[in-house]
């Protein structure tokens, strides 16, 4: 790494002349200067990224704020709406937040392994006690993308002193495919990745000699242990690259530049065990509970670097055919021609500078490792990587290899930014002209969120119907094709029911957020009622909400098991009062029309 510094430190080009204090001010001058300093530049660049987000993508979704339809298939969004339900009933309750007896019960589950977003949560406490977990969920998915952007271009201001060609990059970061694919999936703690830049502007700021070392220790150590509580795969990734980041940067640096290298990995050190000790609590209580074990290929498929999603092919057959093989979990890599040539350009152009030098190696460096234990080309297999025993190792064996794309991201950002930001020799235009191409290719991915017609959360539970038809406590199923739809229910009524089921982790509990027992049932034979039979006794289950207006096939399989309901609005309920009404069937009666 090297210091940087550069003349210009606003909207001017660098090397701008003054103007003569003797001369008249124009108005466009004086509106100028009145956009210098850096923190109204980084509020002008917020509200643009929020403009523009606001506006196109997550148009549908911040004007139905107060309806649950974000990608209402997958289990994803309806889970965070009842996390950020979940901590301030937990707190306000003193509950042990990591474990949550409210879903999965009688039993409940163990949250040590899954990410409720507890920053997030916690700091929306007020947002979600005012307006509902709906309405909280939908405000920070839409607002993550434009902060996560904001604050790659604090980091790229801080190194370029431009303002353009930082706005650039930090939109390459904070709409990136990653950011966009989770935002799509409604992931609170993939979306909220703002922590990262913040913890390189720091790094630039000690580095440029703007914050003393103690300040520098403080704030990262906060940085970091947030970082923690919000995910901590992440945070193991942060780990991991901050140590090979130190390495390449001691490898370039100068002589003299070493020594502060080496001062910069002490300060980090001591950040680090202070982040560690904040997040004790949470550590300790993870590594004391069974860490669950993914079974889907989760590295990053080469090709998807320059694949887009197969939704975003124009038309294009082959391309389209190709877009389609790549693993799923890969269109979060995609990088796009355009900025993997502005990338290779600019070491090419840069290999000189020693910033340079050192990004362009830490961006080959996380390539690589999120390719993870084995090499995919287009959804084939091709090659199992030298390094694939290190993936089975504790905890690393349960994290996605791809989702260390955040960093290179990052990476790409930065080098966007001194990219468009090159030697005043250099005529602009040519830098400009792929820089356009980068943030067209960019765009082009982006989709609009994939936003439902109408809320998922039925008249019975928003209208407080289920008082009336459930008590307190009272252990429930709901059954509705919506992902996660009891969660939601749950988050909304304020836990008034507890629920038997629930999907939190793909890990954890596989397949589908219904009990095993009552899966089963779809398929219905004598020993699969028998055992629903059992399993409505043995857990104490009250009452089966079925969402009618998402699944009317389950009015007939209730109805042969013999189940009696009564319809409120969209909700059939069923009291199974012990299951003393269910009849044992024959293979004969569940065969008849």
């Amino acid at each position: 790494m090297t210091m940087i510094s550069h003349p210009d430190d606003g909207l001017a080009p660098a090397g701008a002349q003054l103007a003569d204090p003797g001369r008249p001010v124009s108005s466009w001058t004086s509106l100028r200067g009145r956009l210098r300093p850096p923190a109204v530049q980084g509020l002008l660049a917020l509200a643009l990224y929020l403009l523009v987000w606001l506006s196109t993508s997550a148009r549908t979704q911040i004007l139905q704020l107060s309806w649950a339809d974000l990608d209402q298939k997958s289990m994803d969004p309806n889970f965070y709406v009842w996390g950020l339900r979940w901590w301030p009933y937990a707190i306000a309750h003193g509950l042990n937040p990591l474990y949550a007896h409210v879903i999965g019960a009688p039993a409940g589950y163990s949250l040590a392994w899954v990410t409720t977003a507890p920053p997030v949560a916690v700091l929306a406490i007020p947002l979600t006690l005012i307006a509902g977990p709906v309405v909280a969920f939908n405000l920070l998915s839409a607002v993550a993308l434009p902060l996560s952007g904001w604050a790659a271009f604090l980091l790229c201001r801080r190194l370029t002193g431009q303002f353009w060609s930082s706005l650039a990059g930090g939109a390459v970061f904070g709409f990136s495919a990653y950011e966009v694919n989770h935002a799509a999936a409604g992931q609170l703690n993939l979306t909220y990745s703002l922590l990262l830049p913040l913890l390189g502007y720091l790094v630039v700021a000690w580095w440029q000699q703007r914050i003393r070392a103690r300040t520098f220790v403080v704030v990262a150590a906060i940085t970091m242990a947030v970082q923690f509580y919000l995910f901590l795969e992440t945070f193991a990734d942060l780990t991991a690259l901050l140590i090979v980041g130190l390495l390449i940067g001691f490898a370039f640096a100068g002589q003299p530049a070493r020594q502060v290298v080496v001062r910069l990995a002490k300060l980090l050190g001591a950040a680090y065990g202070v982040a560690i000790v904040i997040a004790l609590p949470y550590l300790a209580y993870a590594l004391a509970s069974k860490t669950p074990k993914l079974s889907a290929v989760t590295g990053l498929d080469l090709a998807s670097l320059v694949l887009p999603r197969p939704q975003r092919t124009f038309g294009v057959h082959w391309l389209a055919h190709a877009a389609n093989l790549q693993i799923r979990t890969s269109e979060a890599g995609y990088v796009g021609v355009p900025l993997l040539v502005l990338a290779i350009l600019l070491a090419v152009t840069g290999w000189h500078s020693r910033l340079i030098r050192f990004l362009t190696c830490t961006l080959a460096f996380i390539i690589v490792a999120a390719l993870g234990p084995v090499l995919y080309v287009a959804g084939s297999a091709v090659a199992r990587l030298p390094w694939a025993s290190l993936w089975h190792l504790p905890i690393v064996r349960n994290a996605y290899p791809s989702r260390l794309m955040v960093f290179a991201y990052l990476v790409l950002a930065v080098a966007t930014a001194l990219w468009l930001a090159g030697p005043a020799k250099q005529v602009p235009w040519t830098r400009w002209a792929l820089g356009v191409l980068v943030l067209a290719s960019v765009a082009l991915d982006t989709p609009t969120l994939s936003v439902g017609p109408h809320t998922n959360v039925p008249a019975f539970i928003s209208s407080g119907a289920y008082r009336h038809s459930l008590s307190s406590n009272e252990i429930v199923v709901v059954v509705s094709e919506v992902g996660n739809a009891g969660m939601l229910w749950q988050a909304q009524s304020g836990f008034y029911m507890r629920l038997a089921g629930g999907f939190i982790n793909q890990a954890i509990t596989r397949h589908s957020d219904l009990p095993p027992a009552v899966q089963r049932l779809a398929g219905a034979t004598p020993a699969n009622v028998a055992a629903f039979e059992k399993f409505v006794r043995t857990d104490h289950i009250g009452a089966i909400l079925l969402d009618a207006r998402h699944e009317p096939s389950w009015v007939k399989i209730f109805r042969e098991v013999g189940l009696t309901g009564q319809r409120i609005g969209n909700v059939i309920v069923y009291s199974t009062h012990g299951c003393r009404s269910c009849i044992a069937l024959t293979a004969q009666q569940l065969r008849a029309p």
